[in-house]
């Protein structure tokens, strides 16, 4: 509340900020998706419209929680990463939205190789009309 009125900052918002910001940092796959922590929040969830698979968030009137579920690279010091989403998601959400944020945390899922080729990257060629086979002549 100030002097014109209220301000509310959904957690939507707020998720959407630190998943954008988690995801930018290097050593850092993806988001995985959270599983809820008790049979309250697995209705809430199945209720809710979220798009932000790999988060959950909740917002006070001035502060925020925010757990982040984490798919690491390999390669990277888990702790050290955890330590700078931590860090930068507090700074951004600090700065965009006001909120103070009393924990974020983080919790590394799995770990992948970042090697994997992607289809349009495989040494792949198409079949020639001769080498494809007609099943009748089988």
């Amino acid at each position: 509340m100030n002097d014109l009125g209220n301000i509310s900052i959904s957690s939507e918002v707020v998720a959407t900020i630190a998943s954008s910001v988690a995801s930018d940092v290097e050593g850092v796959y993806s988001l995985a998706g959270a599983e809820p922590k008790n049979e309250f929040t697995k209705f809430f969830k199945s209720v809710s419209s979220s798009g932000n698979k790999g988060i959950e968030v909740e917002v006070g009137e001035t502060e925020c929680t925010i757990d982040l579920y984490v798919i690491a690279k390999m390669g990277f010091q888990l702790p050290a990463l955890a330590g700078e989403i931590q860090k930068r998601v507090v700074k951004a959400i600090t700065e965009m939205t006001g909120l103070k944020v009393q924990e974020v945390n983080v919790y590394i899922q799995k770990i992948v190789k970042d090697d994997v080729p992607k289809l349009e990257n495989a040494d792949v060629k198409p079949l020639d009309a001769e080498e494809i086979v007609d099943e009748s002549e089988l």
